[in-house]
């Protein structure tokens, strides 16, 4: 599957746009880890837990340009996520996408012509997630939130 610290982070990032359906799909597919780290190198950002981590605005930016647009699928709610019925069918379609997003990539040889011939395919507009990119997330934890994590990356030496 991948990295587990990563798939958690990729998790966190896309359920913020993303029904918990369509994140458990995106983050089980074989290939989840691959294209996440695809998508940043493609924006020239590192990929590591860390980064993931700062930049869940953009995974979910992301994920939502190459995806979820692309499923059909509807902002819907008072959380505004997009969401859909847990049908196989909508399943197909989400795994459909993330295979074409692989397709196109195979095609090209460098990351604007993917841009471009992915911006074609889908009939729409290159996308720079420049202001996506430029937002990180805040890391003021509350006094308990800090405590969890503290405890969470707690090694025991014994």
């Amino acid at each position: 599957m991948g990295y587990t610290r990563n798939i958690i982070e990729i998790k966190r990032g896309i359920i913020k746009t993303c029904c918990e359906f369509i994140t458990e799909v995106i983050a089980t597919h074989p290939k989840c880890e691959d294209l996440y780290q695809d998508i940043f190198t493609l924006y020239g950002l590192h990929y590591d837990t860390e980064t993931i981590k700062q930049k869940r605005v953009f995974v979910a930016a992301a994920t939502e340009y190459f995806i979820v647009k692309r499923c059909g699928f509807k902002r819907i709610g008072k959380d505004n996520k997009y969401n859909c019925s847990k049908s196989a069918k909508n399943k197909k379609a989400i795994i459909k996408t993330i295979d074409t997003y692989f397709e196109i990539r195979q095609e090209c040889s460098d990351s604007y012509s993917f841009r471009e011939r992915f911006a074609e395919f889908y009939k729409d507009e290159v996308k720079d997630f420049s202001e996506e990119i430029s937002i990180n997330r805040d890391d003021t934890l509350s006094d308990f939130a800090k405590a969890v994590e503290k405890l969470y990356y707690f090694k025991d030496e014994d």
